[in-house]
């Protein structure tokens, strides 16, 4: 058993290893510059406007509950996973060492490491950015809570649709991280799943189609607000969609968004290893 997991863990640092060292982490610069324009800008004017300075968490929290955001944050992640799970001659040498079921739960163990990886890379980019606006406080700072009560004709700035009043009415400042950064990890982490099981079918090609479907088709669906939204993994991504604006209550039990996340990435694991075992064609 330990011989299994301990192959599995080799697996797992060895494709991370490969991850890192790649040209693919120049996405990670292009990450910066769409998240200084789209993020910290309208957040930076907003301490401006308001005299006062940020939390260096709103930044990540606003990163993780805007809707266009949304749309773009996987896509980075997709694009420095498109060819998950990696084939080149050192990762056939190595497979010939290893189990079947080794190889692919260090592919699982990979999947995980990058999904949990990208998600705090996104925590301390945006905490960097905002420096000189920022602060270290652990609530709302009042540049983003009274905005609208200073400035109430300013209802469509880019603040108040990065920041949305259901969110910092209704959960502090360290739950609405600590709920931001788990649900993106399961996010990614279920993309990332998508993609391995359509490599072991011998079609990597529909894997990312059907990753594109679930983040496109999401964003339009929370965008109309649909009922149908959450059948996407999207809606469940965005903890302000879960409140009210005012009143005390969830509109859909966050605690149901982790039960979707964990019931879906269990079924594709137990999927994956299935296949894997089996039928690879990889």
């Amino acid at each position: 058993m330990w011989h299994k997991l301990y192959g599995a863990w080799n697996v797992a640092c060895m494709e991370y290893k490969k991850l890192i060292r790649s040209t693919k982490m120049i996405i990670l610069a292009m990450f910066l510059i769409f998240v200084n324009i789209q993020i910290i800008t309208p957040l930076k004017q907003c301490a401006i406007d308001m005299d006062a300075k940020l939390s260096y968490f709103e930044p990540f929290i606003a990163a993780g509950n805007s809707g266009m955001v949304l749309l773009i944050l996987p896509l980075f992640y997709l694009t420095m996973m498109a060819d998950y799970p990696q084939e080149d001659e050192s990762t056939r040498f190595y497979r010939i060492r290893c189990t079947k079921v080794m190889w692919v739960g260090g592919e699982l163990i990979f999947a995980s490491m990058s999904a949990v990886s990208f998600a705090i890379f996104s925590v301390v980019s945006t905490a960097i950015l905002i420096i000189p606006k920022g602060q270290w406080i652990f609530h709302f700072s009042d540049a983003t809570t009274k905005y609208l009560s200073v400035y109430p004709d300013r209802t469509g700035d880019a603040v108040v649709q990065l920041l949305p009043i259901n969110l910092y009415n209704q959960v502090t400042l360290p739950v609405a991280v600590r709920e931001t950064l788990l649900l993106l990890v399961l996010y990614f982490f279920l993309l990332a799943l998508v993609l391995l099981l359509s490599s072991l079918f011998g079609h990597k090609g529909i894997g990312i189609i059907m990753d594109g479907f679930l983040v496109v088709g999401g964003t339009i669906l929370c965008a109309a607000r649909s009922q149908i939204q959450w059948l996407f993994p999207m809606a469940h991504t965005i903890p302000w969609l879960h409140y009210s604006e005012y009143y005390r209550k969830q509109v859909f039990p966050i605690i149901g968004s982790y039960l979707y996340f964990v019931a879906i990435d269990i079924i594709l694991i137990l999927l994956c290893l299935t296949v894997g075992v089996k039928h690879r064609k990889v």
